[in-house]
């Protein structure tokens, strides 16, 4: 079978001119039919003329099988792409997968039921793998493949969810499927892996529980440093860790990195997401990271305003109590590890001023990079049920907006305009600080990139502009 598998273009960052990362899902769906012949376009990596490009490899690949992988905020593109897959190769079936696909699984049937032919849910390695064998006449029946919805004869049938994978048993990402490189950060050739999959925290905005439930696991660690060695084999400067928080189990991440260090590949350079909590409570854990190889970590500080704190149900991720972010802070940097911080405003309670608060916040704490988005009510999660209910929600249905820069909701006190408009101005004065450019660690590490990333300063501007004016995305 000749299978084609489509990452969408749509992207949630405004920082597209010093960082790509492509699409590790669709390599790991990959390698589950190893048998098969696979291509993979990452439109991500070629974001110009997408349907173009898709339908150019559907006529010279002839693929059997479609897979489109889709968040929420990317399922228009995936659905128009679909279209015309199916207008242009109508003998081709049409799958999609993804978080959109998993939350949402009753309504794309609904809407774009004779566009998809099957809707992979949650994770999809095993689902995908047993839908290939079906219709390959391998034998088994399409009815008992959990996680599974599929046009029937009489309409849409959703089978019952599948179990979480052991990742013990899952084979390397299969990358050389991929029908093009380029991904970077900055001035290095960079990859994208996982250690751990899912988080067992109770953040009431977060929309990850929906694919993997409050959850934790762990790939072997044998299984990563092979990975790592693959990649540096490869040529690959850098890895970028997908781990929603590597830092649920420090002792086993602190492990990993003496793992990174005895295997030799502390060269690399290495992107993380964690915890505040989680690099604050152990002071040996940054100096480990150092060791291994680990240049910049992203933590979800979320907000100044403690009743926000209390509300997004953030507390044991934060450690507010105790004041740990400004110690995470120094911790990283004291370790030559450059420190992101992520905030969230546009909060029930925000007012003009607590916005202020945040920004000021975010300056006051001496981050190499803060990044500001607005509160997004994503679909199917505890924050949207509760913004609806109080009236919040400003637009409930363009999902294209939904990549957390768009402002989608109102406050008890300012419109959704008034949000927009107070982000943009406080996103000037954070963006355009000339003092705080100069301390940061990309600013110093990079010196090549400073004109690119005052051009993204300017991005980050123009995203908060759009955060009043909604841009589409061009096929």
């Amino acid at each position: 079978m000749r299978i084609l598998l489509v990452a969408m273009p749509d992207t949630a960052s405004s920082l597209d001119r010093v960082m790509k990362f492509p699409n590790l899902g669709l390599c790991s769906i990959a390698a589950q039919v190893p048998e098969h012949e696979v291509r993979i376009l990452d439109l991500v990596l070629r974001p110009r003329g997408v349907r173009r490009r898709v339908l150019e490899e559907v006529a010279a690949f002839r693929p059997d099988l479609v897979g489109y992988s889709a968040m929420s905020f990317q399922y228009e593109t995936a659905r128009l792409l679909a279209a015309s897959v199916r207008a242009a190769a109508p003998g081709a079936l049409n799958v999609l997968g993804g978080y959109h696909a998993t939350v949402l699984a009753d309504q794309v049937a609904a809407r774009d039921g004779q566009v998809f032919d099957f809707i992979v849910r949650g994770e999809g390695e095993r689902t995908f793998r047993q839908l290939v064998d079906v219709l390959v006449g391998g034998g088994g029946d399409l009815a008992a493949i959990p996680g599974l919805s599929w046009r029937a004869a009489r309409g849409w049938r959703h089978n019952p969810d599948g179990e979480l994978l052991q990742l013990d048993s899952l084979p390397l990402p299969r990358r050389e499927a991929r029908a093009w490189d380029g991904a970077f950060y900055f001035d290095r050739r960079f990859e994208v892996a996982e250690t751990t999959r899912g988080c067992p925290l109770p953040c009431t905005f977060c929309s990850i529980r929906r694919m993997y439930g409050r959850t934790f696991r762990r790939f072997p660690l044998a299984r990563i440093i092979a990975d790592l060695r693959g990649l540096d084999r490869r040529g690959v400067r850098g890895v970028f860790f997908v781990d929603d928080n590597i830092t649920i189990d420090v002792p086993r991440f602190k492990e990993l990195c003496e793992e990174i260090a005895a295997a030799g590949l502390s060269h690399l350079r290495y992107i993380v997401q964690a915890s505040v909590h989680g690099i604050a409570k152990d002071p040996t854990l940054a100096p480990a990271m150092a060791r291994a190889g680990f240049d910049t970590v992203f933590m979800g500080i979320e907000n100044a305003e403690d009743a926000n704190v209390a509300a997004l149900d953030i507390r044991p991720k934060l450690g507010r109590g105790e004041n740990e972010t400004p110690r995470a802070v120094r911790l990283l940097q004291e370790n030559g590890i450059k420190a992101v911080g992520g905030f969230i405003v546009g909060n029930p309670d925000d007012d003009r001023a607590a916005i202020r608060r945040t920004f000021r916040y975010a300056r006051r704490l001496g981050l190499d990079f803060p990044i500001v988005q607005c509160l997004t009510p994503y679909p199917r999660t505890e924050m949207r049920a509760e913004l609806l209910a109080a009236g919040l929600v400003t637009n409930p249905d363009d999902l294209t907006r939904y990549n957390g820069y768009m402002v989608n909701v109102r406050t008890r006190h300012l419109t959704s305009a008034a949000v927009a408009r107070a982000m943009l101005w406080e996103s000037v004065k954070l963006y355009w600080d000339p003092r705080a450019a100069r301390r940061s660690r990309f600013f110093r590490d990079f010196p090549a990139f400073r004109g690119k990333m005052l051009l993204n300063n300017l991005a980050l501007f123009a995203g908060a502009r759009n955060r009043l004016f909604h841009s589409t995305h061009t096929l």
